[in-house]
Parts: structure tokens; C-alpha cells; sequence
């Protein structure tokens, strides 16, 4: 649960209410772990709210949370596929909710599926040039976030970059595994014709 609620307030502000809504998940477990996760010091608190006789805490992230790789392959196996659940699942609920809203109708969206066979080297020249590339966008958004303090009154949106980078799973088990269910239903506009 803490790793999911990292994931809801990266770049997000939240109260434990609205983050036990949308996990699910009861508001007693979920105020503990923000708590918690406060005490660790990788939430910080940003406000508080009087609400119906109540003060509501609101929380943001403190770090990113990025595990390199080094720091990945000393985790448990049980902690890795907790993050990884949790992750791809608050990732394609993100993709279908935008797809559901029309981001990915723009010209310059970016989508790209690409395989093939890698040896140890390979795979290691791509893993780095990932990294790389996460560096360099944590560069840019920076640079996006002083551009927009000084002008905050500029055109701007919330965009989200996926890398991903895995071995491929066996033809006999993507033949049998079933598509993920979609909650969010994507919206199909047709033109009407003249």
C-alpha cells in the first residue's frame, strides 16, 4: 500500500481520503501508511483543511520514487513484484484514462513497441541508455517548473513518460494470457460527413 500511495502522490497533493477513494482501501490503513510514510520522511505534509468539523491533511511527495538499477537487484523478490504491480497498475489506469479523454489524438504523441532478440550486452546498452534518458527528463521538467514559476499564467499540461524495458514473455503465455480490463472506456468521435 505505501508503494502505491508513493505512486498516487508523485507530483500530486492528496489528503488520506481522497487516496483511500481511489486505492480503495479503508481510511484508517490508509492514513496509517501516510503517516508512516511522513515519518520516513518520503511524504511531507502541505496543508491543512477544516472539513465538516474535521482537519483534512494534505501530502506530496517528497522524492521520486526512482530505484536504480544497482538498488533493484538487491530487492526481495516480494517487494519487486509489489512495485511492479502497483506501478503498471496506476500506469494504465493513467494511459486509459487519458485515452478516454483524447490525449493521445495530438500530433505529437509518441507511442513505440519495439522487440527483438538481445544479448548480455545489448541488453545492458539499452538499460543505461534508459536511465539516461530518465535523467535527462527530470532535467526538462525542472527547467519546465522554474519556466512556469516565473510565468504561471503559461500554456502548460501534466504530461507522464513511461520507459520500460523487460524481457518479453513466451509466445504460449501471451497467447493465453487475457488483456487487462479496462474501467475507463475510451471515447471514439466520428466525423459526421456532409
Amino acid at each position: 500500500m505505501r508503494i502505491q500511495i508513493l505512486t498516487l502522490l508523485d507530483n500530486r497533493v492528496a489528503s488520506p481520503s481522497e487516496i483511500a477513494d481511489e486505492l480503495g482501501t479503508p481510511l484508517s490503513n490508509t492514513a496509517y501508511h501516510v503517516r508512516q510514510l511522513a515519518g520516513l520522511g518520503l511524504v511531507e505534509l502541505v496543508s491543512r483543511k477544516q472539513r465538516r468539523g474535521a482537519v483534512e491533511h494534505h501530502y506530496t511527495a517528497k522524492v521520486r520514487p526512482t530505484i536504480w538499477d544497482e538498488v533493484w537487484a538487491g530487492l526481495p523478490l516480494v517487494v519487486k513484484r509489489a512495485m511492479i504491480g502497483s506501478g503498471l497498475q496506476e500506469t494504465i489506469r493513467e494511459i486509459t484514462a487519458a485515452a478516454g479523454e483524447g490525449a493521445f489524438d495530438r500530433e505529437n504523441f509518441h507511442f513505440t513497441r519495439t522487440e527483438g532478440r538481445l544479448d548480455r550486452k545489448a541488453w545492458d546498452a539499452i538499460s543505461r541508455d534508459l536511465a539516461r534518458m530518465l535523467t535527462r527528463f527530470e532535467k526538462v521538467v525542472e527547467e519546465s517548473e522554474a519556466r512556469l514559476q516565473r510565468d504561471p499564467h503559461a500554456d502548460a499540461e501534466d504530461g507522464l513518460v513511461v520507459l520500460m524495458h523487460f524481457p518479453r514473455a513466451p509466445r504460449r503465455v501471451l497467447r493465453d494470457a487475457s488483456p487487462p480490463v479496462l474501467k475507463t472506456p475510451v471515447k471514439t468521435v466520428v466525423p459526421e460527413l456532409d
